[in-house]
């Protein structure tokens, strides 16, 4: 019989997550930040979407652009379609192999092709395979999102997946599953630290990576260290692959290492600001901050465009705070140490964007100019927040119009489910495009408030009848309450907290939409 999986594991399912770097509507700035003109996205393609979260919600919230995805794994094909049907949503979904799908001769040319978690775990025929694929299907102008295990920081740890492998191999014995298999690896990696072996005392760091391993899903842990295919490379031998395909390197996609400030000291600045060959300094970057794993933007045939340019169209951006005004933490952390968001420019900013409400990036600079902030520090803010996931991207009112119906669709589904069973943490945003993150019980008091109960203390009652039914009890300090008035209490404090914080952020990115038959009573509501 033929194995189907390719080496890949295939017996535990992969993580069912969202990923914004996938989202087209947050690419522009990044583009635009490095000198690039962005592509306007109407085809788009996601290969290897895993249990397919990234894909539904995109192609629910951006019903203007046409979706195709590809997943080796029927059982996350199957998932993915119930998401985009769910939806109503137009998804071209299939579980064919990467040599099926980018033959097919019935696909578009696309302007944006995104690989989340693929580059370092495929085969290298399967790596050849899409660097055909893209350099074909991808327009002039088109961007690929792709993120890699890169070197050097993999150097110390590297040891340990082999171990992994070859414990495997040798004596976990056959009829074990992926996730037994970890569990025996991770045992015996352990009774091997227990005995001090030099390797432990010439790389301590390896240790300290075996005990975080631990804490980590088995699911997770399967799919990142025990396929066949495991190879690290340095970014340089990255960008010769990629170039293969006409790509170029356009700029990281966390948006945090846009500011060079808090990523490099200033000797390593200076030194990197003197080679020219971009691909060189990238990987000596990656040398200066040992890095792991990166997320990049590369682009076929980018166009640099004038400043002036440059600066009219970031201008045009429209961005939303995503979180609580009051929970924008001040400081942040850094590979040169903690970083002190400067309150003079940060303040003006965040008090303007705090109705979570879309704003042009425009007419932020004109709200803060008299506060003598200019364009360069208001964007580096933005880059910031947005790297810190505090900012996002919104579309524009009219694609935000255009995305609600199918948004509200999905939603509904998500939250009727949510009663039954947890999972997916995540709801469809028509503003952001994407998905945001909630947590069960938020999107039970959120569904609770959709369905038109005026009083937090009514949304308690019905969360603890949840929980009370399954078995469940609510936490304080970490610890499970008790008695039933003990739960109600910690349940209702948590709801007047919600509807005071939370609630008006979701209203906002319009994920928290009252019907207008089911709108009694508050003020504003819908």
């Amino acid at each position: 019989m033929s194995d189907w999986t390719s080496g890949y594991v295939a017996d535990v399912e992969y993580t069912t997550g969202y990923f914004s770097e996938l989202n087209p509507v947050r690419v522009p700035i990044g583009l635009l930040n490095a000198g690039y003109a962005p592509p306007k996205v109407r085809n788009a393609c996601e290969l290897g979407f895993g249990q397919g979260l990234s894909i539904a919600m995109h192609a629910a919230a951006q019903p203007h652009v046409n979706w195709y995805g590809d997943d080796f794994n029927p059982d996350h094909v199957l998932f993915a379609r119930w998401l985009n049907e769910s939806a109503g949503a137009s998804a071209d979904l299939t579980d064919e192999s990467f040599e099926q799908f980018c033959s097919r001769d019935d696909l578009p040319m696309f302007d944006s092709i995104g690989l989340h978690g693929v580059w370092t775990w495929v085969s290298p025929k399967n790596r050849d395979i899409i660097i055909d694929f893209i350099n074909r299907k991808l327009n002039v102008g088109g961007v690929v999102y792709c993120s890699y295990n890169v070197m050097p920081g993999w150097s110390s740890a590297a040891p340990l997946r082999e171990l992994m492998m070859l414990h495997s191999r040798m004596t976990a014995g056959k009829g074990l599953g992926s996730a037994e298999r970890m569990d025996a690896a991770l045992n015996f990696i352990g009774e091997m630290f227990d005995r001090d072996p030099l390797y432990q005392a010439a790389i301590p760091e390896a240790k300290a990576k075996f005990e975080q391993m631990k804490t980590m899903p088995r699911g997770y842990l399967s799919h990142e260290y025990m396929n066949a295919n495991w190879d690290l490379m340095y970014f340089s031998d990255i960008a010769d692959m990629l170039g293969a395909a006409k790509l170029q390197f356009a700029c990281s996609a966390s948006y945090q290492e846009a500011v060079e400030e808090i990523q490099l000291t200033e000797h390593q600045r200076a030194w990197l600001s003197g080679f020219d060959n971009e691909p060189f300094r990238e990987t000596m970057r990656d040398f200066c901050r040992n890095t792991q794993f990166r997320k990049d933007y590369w682009i076929k045939g980018g166009r640099q465009i004038p400043q002036a340019e440059q600066v009219e169209r970031i201008r045009d951006l429209r961005v939303v705070l995503m979180n609580v005004r009051a929970n924008i933490p001040r400081t942040v952390g850094s590979v040169v140490g903690e970083v002190t968001l400067v309150p003079e420019i940060y303040d003006p900013i965040l008090d303007f964007l705090a109705d979570n409400r879309p704003h042009a990036f425009r007419d932020i600079e004109i709200a803060v100019h008299g506060r003598n902030i200019h364009f360069a520090q208001v964007l580096q803010a933005i880059m910031m927040l947005s790297g810190g996931g505090h900012v996002g991207f919104a579309q524009s009112e009219a694609e935000t119009a255009a995305a609600r119906v199918q948004t509200r669709r999905l939603n509904a589904v998500l939250l009727d489910r949510v009663e039954q069973q947890d999972g997916i943490a995540y709801l469809a945003s028509p503003v952001t495009g994407g998905a945001i993150a909630l947590s069960r019980i938020d999107q039970l008091f959120l569904k609770y408030w959709m369905s038109g109960l005026q009083e937090s203390d009514q949304w308690a009652e019905k969360v603890w009848q949840v929980l009370e039914a399954a078995g469940q009890r609510a936490l304080e300090d970490g610890k499970p309450v008790e008695t039933p008035e003990e739960n109600l209490r910690v349940i209702s404090e948590a709801a007047r907290k919600f509807q005071a914080t939370l609630l008006p952020v979701f209203q906002g990115l319009e994920i928290g939409i009252r019907e207008k038959a089911s709108t009694v009573g508050r003020k504003g509501g819908r």
